[in-house]
């Protein structure tokens, strides 16, 4: 039995995160969401995971910060950052 690809999405905003969450588990991802920085890299250490989605603009800890030590963690998991800003 194959399992789901794993998303880790960190995302702030609560409807954006709900419809993106909603988005990839129709698309037959499974997906981990943490509204919050702070709690993000506990999150991560929790499970695998296949690809990380990190929002820049995070309460308490910035996307970039995350994704710096998500690195520090795992070097080969493929990160992608999001972000409002233009």
């Amino acid at each position: 039995m194959n399992s789901k690809p794993r998303i880790f999405l960190v995302e702030d905003d609560l409807s954006f995160g709900a419809v993106l969450k909603s988005y990839l588990e129709i698309n037959d991802f499974e997906v981990d969401w943490v509204d919050d920085g702070q709690h993000a890299l506990a999150q991560f250490k929790k499970s695998s995971y296949e690809v990380c989605i990190l929002d820049v603009m995070l309460p308490n800890v910035d996307g970039f910060t995350i994704g710096t030590e998500i690195r520090k963690i795992n070097a080969s998991v493929p990160v992608l950052f999001i972000t409002a800003k233009n």
